[in-house]
């Protein structure tokens, strides 16, 4: 039961997020919005850098008597709907400031529930079981992005957009009434004690959190830039939008669902750590099989696979780091140093995607698909010697240095 828990809450977490940067853009730019204007919606998604600054009141304080978690996945959620309703009156073919500063609230929202999600799952399974639940919250979320882009953008094409937006917004309805209906998950052992006070400047501080960030930046800048590149290749090839979205989400969905588990099997048979290192090293091997492959094959069939392969990078990618991340966090504090660690990721990967077409525009569509393999392997490297260095701190001597450099 916990699983289908996990699993449906991802999937409600992501609606509005694919809604936002699968859906939008595309009505925008089909009702005459400019480049420019498009091109802002990344943006939006700066509220997912920075959501670690409430991440603190959200581990912290309760809504209402549903309970700490509960109360704000139930809120966010409530408060999503009415906006997406909200944005339903306005007109995509004129209102694009308006439309642009109404994802902007939704994003924040989802950033919001993001937290509280991460919270759920942290305290809802223990060690052993976080691998897959990891692999189940990138699964949900696939479908969610299947559900708030592809087949979001087929009611819009079929009924329109006012109509098509109102129904969204009783699907979220729906799925925040159903909050009502699972459990608030237990507290953990390790965090019987009361939830400290942390301040900001606090977690800015903690050596162990930036040294992760870190680690995992270059293959997540680097997988970054090939994401943002896939679909704009297929449409230059010629393929229509419709077939564009639904080539992304069933590649979504096909590889949460397969390699995800597979990839938890294997995670939860060796350290966090080293379950980073490892599929790291895999994932530059396998854009670079990709780039070799490109030279034998048609542009269009390796233009397909290089979107299966990015999906399979960043299922892999989740399973992983977000089983590390809940390994480093600290009791008690989980889901705001956990929320921490996603919020650097969210804010390199901005990065990737503002340069992405710098970088296509260039060098090419295949320098886009090296770069992951490239920013992969200094990953490994990165967390091979990080590695390292904690087996160093915990020999014989220097217990005391391996505490303080936890703190």
């Amino acid at each position: 039961m916990r699983y289908v828990v996990i699993a449906v809450l991802a999937c409600q977490q992501y609606l509005a997020i694919a809604f936002i940067y699968a859906a939008v853009p595309v009505i925008l730019r089909a009702n005459g919005a400019s480049l420019q204007i498009v091109g802002l919606f990344s943006t939006v998604f700066f509220a997912f850098a920075v959501n670690f600054l409430w991440a603190p009141v959200v581990d912290r304080w309760s809504l209402n008597r549903l309970g700490l978690r509960r109360s704000w996945i139930l809120s966010t959620q409530a408060a999503s709907a009415a906006v997406i309703a909200a944005m339903a009156i306005l007109n995509p073919a004129v209102d694009f400031v308006a439309v642009l500063v109404v994802c902007l609230v939704l994003a924040t929202l989802a950033a919001t529930q993001r937290i509280a999600t991460l919270g759920y799952v942290a305290e809802a399974l223990d060690d052993g079981e976080r691998p897959f639940g990891a692999a189940l919250l990138g699964w949900g979320g696939a479908v969610g992005n299947a559900i708030g882009g592809a087949i979001c953008l087929q009611l819009i094409e079929l009924i329109g957009w006012r109509p098509a937006l109102f129904g969204f917004a009783a699907l979220l309805l729906a799925f925040a009434g159903w909050v009502f209906t699972i459990p608030e998950p237990a507290r953990r052992k390790d965090e019987t004690h009361p939830r400290r006070s942390v301040s900001i400047l606090a977690i800015i501080r903690n050596d162990s959190l930036w040294t992760t960030a870190a680690m995992i930046a270059p293959g997540v800048l680097g997988v970054a830039v090939a994401f943002a590149m896939v679909q704009p290749r297929l449409v230059d090839l010629g393929f229509g939008a419709a077939d564009i979205g639904w080539i992304g989400a069933v590649a979504n969905i096909l590889t949460f669902t397969m390699i995800a588990p597979l990839t938890s099997t294997i995670v939860v048979r060796v350290a966090p750590h080293r379950a980073v290192i490892w599929a790291c090293m895999f994932l530059a091997i396998g854009f670079a099989a990709l780039a070799f492959l490109e030279r034998y094959v048609g542009t269009g069939f390796a233009a397909v696979a290089s979107v299966g392969t990015v999906f399979a990078a960043l299922a892999v990618q989740h399973v992983t780091f977000t089983n590390w991340f809940l390994e480093l966090a600290r009791p008690g504090e989980t889901a705001t140093d956990v929320t921490f660690l996603t919020s650097v990721m969210s804010a390199v990967a901005l990065v990737g995607f503002a340069a992405s077409g710098f970088v296509a525009a260039r060098f090419g569509y295949g320098v886009t698909l090296i770069l992951p393999g490239v920013g992969y392997a200094l990953s490994a490297l990165f967390a091979a010697a990080f590695a390292r260095s904690r087996q160093m701190a915990v020999a014989p001597g220097n217990e005391r240095l391996a505490i303080e450099r936890t703190q």
